[in-house]
């Protein structure tokens, strides 16, 4: 008799914690909240020209390839990671790349439509000097109807004009 009461208070038990799970699931918002909704994911892959004359620390640039994969949040949070090189020639006329390896921690959709992102790189100017870690930058994104547009790159203080992205796409959603 012990164990048949034994047996019944965990069959009820368990009929109670099932009742009680779907009840809490039954409850759940339909939609996901509205700072779910209002976050923005960036991507974009491809490459780029920059304008005639164009300079980076004594770099004549010629073109960049990218990649970047962010989540900006309402907060003016962000994570991703945002990598860039840029080709160019050096004042002796070689071929330099230099390398931007970025994480992303804050980004905000602009009302333009535009992005800002910002966090910190390591840069690597590729002429066999020590990289430089810890370097804040900002790159502002534009695209257009074909998701091309302009990536604007800021590394510490200098601003490096747009490079018009003519292969690959950026995206917004």
């Amino acid at each position: 008799m012990k164990e048949r009461t034994k047996m019944f208070k965990v069959l009820i038990s368990t009929g109670a914690a099932m009742a009680l799970v779907i009840a809490l699931a039954l409850s759940q918002p339909a939609q996901p909240a509205a700072a779910v909704i209002t976050e923005n994911v960036i991507t974009g892959a491809g490459a780029g020209i920059y304008p005639a004359g164009a300079t980076f620390n004594g770099i004549q640039l010629a073109g960049s390839t990218f990649g970047f994969g962010v989540q900006t949040n309402t907060d003016g949070s962000g994570k991703g990671d945002f990598e860039m090189q840029i080709n160019g020639s050096s004042p002796i006329g070689l071929s330099q790349w230099i390398t931007i390896t970025g994480w992303i921690n804050s980004g905000t959709v602009n009302t333009d439509g535009t992005v800002t992102l910002q966090g910190t790189c390591t840069l690597d100017m590729g002429d066999g000097t020590v990289p430089l870690a810890g370097v804040p930058f900002t790159v502002a994104i534009a695209t257009n109807a074909d998701d091309k547009g302009t990536l604007t790159l800021s590394l510490a203080t200098t601003n490096l004009p747009a490079a018009q992205v003519n292969v690959g796409s950026m995206k917004i959603k």
